[in-house]
């Protein structure tokens, strides 16, 4: 019932893609890509900060490995990936959508990926690019607040895990939606899309659940709905929800499932 209800969910988040691809697109397609093509790109922006302790995309730059130092890493000691926040509970989520984590784990996870990556030509030669990513026994961790180094509420980051603690791990649907500037043209990383090339990101929309540990010890579970309209920020009935926020859909559930009662172990929007 409750792989029913994720699977009903994913269909809805990339139904508001599907609108968007068909709106922009000119019903040409340029081909299709394997997963791999964007997998290999994530985790390779190496991020670099100006003086105020911003990141500075002129001088961020795509290198093979950014954990070997010289780049600036969210949550070391894993290459970066996109994190979700929840503004009403003041709570963020990290699922390990790309396997970068498990790499630093030495793939003790056997996390798994697969995915389909589309391209529809423009008129101007550019194309949108429709990618989707679908991970199992992908790490998952929660936090208290927005620095995804602060008190833990549910799992362990990698970091602690090194230390000898319990990973938890869940699956994970990822839908993005951005522009590129040439059919085949080599893909970014979806920090890249969020950081420095917010231009270009479309959609962006995320489902994820784990079961796993809770800061108390006790057996728990992590749920994540996110979803960006970015193509359509900015462009909407500005007193519509979508005009006010670019996310209009931020959800984080954090519940016991367990012997603890769910009041004490559950952070909700």
């Amino acid at each position: 019932m409750k792989r029913n209800l994720t699977n009903n969910q994913m269909k809805l988040a990339l139904f508001g893609g599907a609108l968007i691809l068909t709106s922009l697109a000119n019903n040409t397609l340029a081909a299709q890509r394997p997963i791999s093509d964007l997998l290999s790109r994530q985790g390779k922006l190496c991020f670099q900060l100006d003086t105020n302790g911003f990141i500075d995309c002129a001088a961020s730059h795509y290198i093979d490995n950014t954990t070997s130092g010289g780049c600036f890493l969210f949550v070391p000691p894993v290459a970066d990936y996109v994190g979700w926040s929840d503004p009403k509970s003041v709570t963020s989520a990290a699922f390990d959508y790309a396997g970068l984590a498990d790499a630093a784990l030495g793939g003790r996870l056997g996390t798994t990926i697969d995915g389909s990556i589309n391209e529809i030509v423009q008129n101007d030669g550019s194309v949108i690019v429709s990618a989707v990513i679908h991970t199992h026994n992908a790490l998952a961790f929660a936090v208290q607040g927005f620095d995804f180094n602060g008190p833990l509420l549910f799992g362990n980051r990698v970091a602690e895990i090194l230390r000898g603690a319990a990973p938890s791990v869940g699956s994970s649907s990822l839908h993005v939606l951005f522009r590129n500037p040439a059919p085949g043209a080599p893909l970014p990383d979806i920090e890249d899309l969020l950081f420095c090339r917010v231009g270009d990101l479309l959609l962006i929309s995320f489902i994820g659940q784990a079961n796993g540990e809770l800061a108390n010890g006790q057996p728990g579970q992590l749920q994540t709905t996110q979803k960006g309209l970015i193509a359509t920020y900015g462009k909407a009935n500005p007193h519509s929800r979508v005009a006010l926020d670019a996310f209009p859909a931020e959800h984080i559930l954090i519940k016991a499932t367990g012997n603890v009662s769910q009041n004490s172990a559950n952070t909700q929007q």
